[in-house]
């Protein structure tokens, strides 16, 4: 017994000592490495305790440099030493190829938070004492408009509705707009210039100062009207053209009616009412109408001509839109009627906040639906802006749920949208003093404004 496990512990240290020399017997070596099929297990003697088994520690492969790392060695069950010895010798080529970039950038986006543009500056106008003009100004990329005053001497710089405090007489019509009338202008406003500020949630920007001259000299006509607009004929889409002519005019504005003659809009309003309408040279003696809608059936268009002395307005003509619904007829008068109409109230106006006298409220649009700005004086240098919009109930109550309030610092212009969507309501009252309780539901606050 003791002879036999003398010979296989020689044979142990024996295959021990061939594999640290990497060589022996018929082990072939490739690139270094044991070949796969050569496998070199030992086996011990379970059935005698006494015995002791010595296992040598493999010897590790050797990795060749110009391939990749070689599968990891497993670990060796207790009863057998496996030795994995083949490794690549290239590298694997890749099943495709990876993305070719571009052969040129992309083209970039539109320049976010572009600030406005002034394309047009309103002109400088003469105007007899309790005449009308209008100012009109052109812009790109703006969401607000507001024409200011500017005394003669430079001094004073009054918005819309300061300066339609400062001349009572006077009725400033659209000062948020970009065409602005004044109408029954007084002398006092002679040599007062006024501009557009356009701004947007970037900046803003102003136009070229426009100055007015008011003459003693009342003498001269009215214009004339010479060729009054004919009614056309349109396809739903289509497009047409109204031409109306004159003698002796400056300006010239065309208005749309409703069927019923209740509702007498200006081309600028107009292109609301009618979001997919296209209205061309409102504010020339030949107008054109694109992408015709079905709702303008039985509307009437007409020209209003003014100068400095008065305005005269042609003869309406009619729209017809082929395949549209016909307007609804007025209810042919009885008797006793069946239906008694209403009066309706009017909400539109401007108002002061009374207890600080810091802010201002201008309601302007119809029944239909009423625009509401609201301006609160901060400092000299902040002032903050409210715009949303609704319509008023039986009740005189007015429900928003589409506020917009921005912040504006007047020394740089530089405005900043607080918030949007915002929640409110106006209450109208007409008993003692005139005027609108606003409550603002992000602050809680309710502030009256006494109407003008």
């Amino acid at each position: 017994m003791k002879q036999r496990n003398q010979i296989r512990i020689t044979g142990i240290l024996l295959l021990a000592a061939l594999l640290l020399c990497g060589c022996g017997g018929k082990a072939e070596v490739v690139d270094n490495v044991l070949p796969t099929s050569q496998v070199i297990e030992i086996r011990p003697d379970t059935s005698d305790p006494t015995v002791q088994v010595i296992t040598p520690t493999p010897t590790p492969a050797l990795i060749p440099v110009t391939t990749p790392a070689p599968t990891t060695v497993p670990t060796a069950a207790p009863t057998s030493i496996p030795v994995v010895t083949t490794a690549p010798t290239t590298a694997p080529i890749p099943t495709s190829a990876p993305t070719t970039r571009p052969t040129s950038a992309p083209a970039p986006a539109p320049a976010a938070n572009t600030a406005p543009r002034v394309t047009k500056s309103p002109t400088d106008e003469t105007v007899a004492i309790g005449g009308s003009c209008y100012f009109v100004a052109k812009y790109e990329n703006a969401i607000w408009a507001e024409w200011h005053f500017v005394s003669p001497n430079g001094g004073r710089d009054l918005d819309y509705d300061e300066a339609a405090k400062e001349f009572p007489s006077m009725e400033i019509v659209k000062g948020y707009a970009s065409t602005m009338q004044l109408k029954n202008i007084p002398e006092s406003l002679d040599g007062w210039r006024v501009y557009c500020r356009f701004s947007n949630n970037s900046g803003a920007v102003t136009t070229g100062k426009a100055s007015i001259t008011v003459s003693r000299d009342t003498a001269g006509d009215r214009p004339k009207v010479t060729k009054n607009p004919t009614g056309e004929t349109v396809e739903a889409g289509g497009s047409c053209s109204f031409v109306a002519k004159y003698e002796n005019a400056i300006w010239a504005v065309w208005h749309f009616v409703s069927p019923d003659g209740s509702r007498d809009l200006d081309y600028e309003d107009a292109g609301k009412e009618f979001g997919s309408l296209e209205i061309l040279n409102g504010y020339a003696s030949t107008m054109k109408l694109k992408n015709i809608p079905a709702s303008l059936n039985g509307w009437s268009v007409y020209c209003r001509f003014s100068n400095n002395v008065g305005a005269t307005d042609t003869e309406k003509a009619k729209i017809t839109v082929k395949g549209a619904p016909a307007p609804t007829a007025e209810p042919e008068p009885t008797d006793t009627p069946a239906i008694i109409i209403i009066e309706e109230f009017d909400y539109t106006g401007s108002f002061t906040e009374t207890a600080e006298q810091k802010a201002t409220m201008m309601i302007t649009g119809t029944s239909s639906k009423y625009q509401v700005t609201v301006r609160w004086t901060v400092s000299d240098e902040e002032y903050i802006i409210w715009t949303f919009s609704g319509r008023f109930s039986e009740t005189g109550i007015l429900s928003y749920t589409d506020a917009v309030k921005t912040v504006v610092n007047s020394q740089t212009g530089v405005s900043e949208i607080q918030y949007t969507a915002g929640t409110g309501k106006l209450a109208y009252v007409d008993s003692g003093v005139v005027g609108v309780y606003w409550t603002e539901d992000s602050s809680g606050k309710t502030s009256f404004f006494s109407k003008n």
